[in-house]
């Protein structure tokens, strides 16, 4: 996970502009060359693209007696012609394809097994009805698809890399894990048995730690996860509009998420705001920026925006159904640019001009999530308030090997919570001198008073709400469905509830110390729509002192979120705006330190959706 940002992939997803899904079978060249030439005009530099399975592979079967399956042949009872079963038709237009995005110095991002695509599925004839991820005869048509295509243009100097297929896992339902994950290793492994030498991209989304498509698996067997984070689909981002906070963060910290969990690489493969039904064009431009921006800065892999064209024209199903899905282009429906894509060949003209090969971002503390929660939720959550204190973490899944940090979050923990070799390895983490801060839901702790010096006088179940006093004027909301009564034994004893029973407290234990909220905070957020108003996060400022105290810089405006990159000719600040107006950096540098150069932007004043980079050195003694 070492390594900066060597290239940062950026461009869209693409169906041609007089056809959508249905490119392949109306086929016009010219439009693809005016398309292409429109997108590299406007700073575009990869493009996703899609081989539209029902189209390339239309097998048929035959049937005879007693409704026995004889034989399999091509449209109009023909027989094949390649032992794929592809249309020639379809891979001479590929190939004429990948030729005019050479020729327009465009890189191609080939999603193979598109069965799925914005509603609709898209599968031969021969497989309706059967399980796509399970059917001997599916897995067989799927390689033959994948075989036919992957080495007949695997000499394309277009191509950069093959992506499994759009969203696959929507293809149908499989309820076992192991069977999501033989389908993946199925379908990589007969990629790379036709080129061992490009990347495969997961192309997958709404992944999970504990679930059937598991973020793990994907980051086992593929060479670059995917997110598509669109704020309307997934879950706890539409609660706010999309020029909040929360909106803002949320590709950066899903992308994150599944880095970290994954280890590997993430790309922000589909991105939008989906539509004029959710914002009005300033604010979608506004959301591209800050994403651009934002995700450069902390080591994603790219981002495509969804999609190239406008789609109303259309009316073939899925635009035919989907009125969502036809509005969604960075070209309007007379080819303008659209002010979203103004911002990404903004960003494409400064990338020269940004640091090449920023370091990888370095981090604060290492945020824990544990069995049973809403993984994902969770992580969002504490990401965000990170952010605010100033903090730059990463993630882990308690199951997974927990590495080093200095500070470790272990949020809304609840049963049934972890196994005890990952406890026992926490513990001694803690004890060998870093911090842990827990945030308790309903699960149980083992050692609970040696480990965080508090004794439980009683449990129940119940809803209960109230407010405390944090710090000076800070006061902090709390509610919780399960009620935890403490007494305090060794721990410290930071805030107490209207009970006079402890609600925040400290203890040490062994080099290190144990901060101990109780109540979930991060688990309550998810359905408040003013959270990052409001100064939960000093809660976090609190509990990571440690490794606040180890930052070279810090903002005290919490819509600045700050990223270090250390370098050998200095630490690389990066800052960036997360909202839409104009904000103050209120930048602090390290005792010691102090600034070196301006490398891009106003790092006093940040533009709305803005970024500045300097570099520091330490003062010559």
């Amino acid at each position: 996970m070492a390594g900066g940002n060597k290239e940062f992939l950026l461009g869209c997803n693409y169906w041609a502009s007089h056809a959508g899904t249905d490119m392949w079978r109306v086929w016009e060249e010219s439009t693809v060359r005016e398309d292409f030439k429109r997108l590299k005009e406007n700073g575009i530099t990869y493009v996703r693209m899609f081989i539209n399975w029902k189209d390339f592979q239309p097998v048929e079967a035959l049937y005879g007696s007693g409704n026995e399956r004889v034989a399999f042949c091509m449209p109009g009872d023909k027989p094949p012609t390649n032992p794929c079963y592809l249309d020639e038709r379809m891979t001479e237009r590929f190939h004429c394809f990948c030729g005019i995005a050479e020729e327009y110095g465009l890189k191609l991002i080939v999603g193979l097994v598109t069965g799925w695509m914005s509603g609709r599925l898209f599968t031969p004839p021969a497989l309706a009805g059967k399980n796509l991820f399970t059917d001997p005869l599916a897995l067989m048509f799927e390689q033959l698809l994948i075989k036919g295509i992957v080495s007949g243009a695997k000499e394309e100097k277009a191509i950069y890399a093959w992506d499994l297929g759009n969203e696959c896992n929507c293809m149908g339902k499989t309820e076992r894990r192991e069977e999501a994950y033989n389908w993946t290793s199925v379908i990589t492994n007969a990629i790379r048995a036709c080129d061992p030498n490009r990347p495969v991209i997961s192309g997958m989304h709404s992944l999970e730690i504990e679930g059937t498509w598991n973020i793990a698996d994907q980051g086992e067997l593929t060479d670059i996860l995917t997110t598509h984070p669109y704020p309307l689909w997934v879950e706890h981002c539409s609660t706010e509009p999309i020029s909040s906070f929360r909106v803002l963060l949320h590709a950066t910290a899903q992308t994150q998420y599944y880095r970290d969990i994954g280890k590997k690489e993430c790309l922000v493969e589909e991105i939008g705001t989906m539509g004029p039904m959710i914002c009005n064009e300033a604010a979608a431009a506004g959301f591209m920026k800050i994403n651009l921006y934002s995700n450069w800065a902390n080591g994603a892999k790219g981002l495509l925006w969804w999609c190239a064209n406008e789609q109303s024209h259309l009316e073939a199903p899925p635009y035919e159904w989907n009125m969502c899905e036809r509005e969604l282009g960075m070209f309007d429906k007379n080819h303008a640019p659209k002010p979203m894509l103004l911002e990404m060949k903004a960003f494409a003209a400064q990338l020269p001009n940004l640091p090449q090969g920023l370091p990888y971002r370095r981090t604060d503390a290492v945020c824990i999530l544990s069995q049973g929660q809403d993984h994902w939720g969770i992580a969002y959550m504490t990401y965000a308030l990170a952010k605010q204190a100033g903090l730059t973490i990463d993630f882990a899944y308690s199951e997974q090997e927990i590495p080093e940090s200095p500070v470790y979050f272990l949020p809304s923990v609840t049963r049934p919570a972890m196994n005890k070799s990952s406890y026992e390895c926490l513990k001694k983490k803690v004890n060998d001198g870093s911090d842990l801060y827990i945030s308790i839901d309903d699960a149980f702790l083992t050692e609970f008073e040696e480990f965080t010096g508090l004794r439980v006088i009683c449990a129940s179940g119940g809803q209960r709400w109230g407010r405390f006093l944090l710090k000076d004027d800070v006061r902090v909301d709390y509610q919780k469905r399960y009620r935890i009564q403490l007494e305090p034994v060794r721990a410290e004893v930071l805030a107490e509830d209207e009970d006079h029973l402890p609600i925040f407290t400290c203890a040490e234990y062994g080099k290190g110390h144990v901060y101990f909220l109780n109540f979930p905070m991060e688990k309550m957020l998810l359905t408040d729509e003013k959270a990052f108003e409001q100064e939960y996060f000093e809660v976090y400022k609190l509990a990571a002192g440690k490794a606040l105290e180890c930052r070279y810089a810090v903002s005290a405006n919490r819509y600045v979120g700050v990223t270090e990159h250390i370098g050998d000719d200095g630490v690389y600040v990066v800052l960036v705006n997360y909202s839409l107006a104009e904000q103050s950096s209120a930048l602090t540098v390290k005792k010691g330190w102090s600034r070196e150069a301006v490398l891009y932007g106003n790092p006093e004043m940040l533009e709305p959706g803005g970024m500045a980079i300097i570099r520091i050195k330490e003062n010559k003694r």
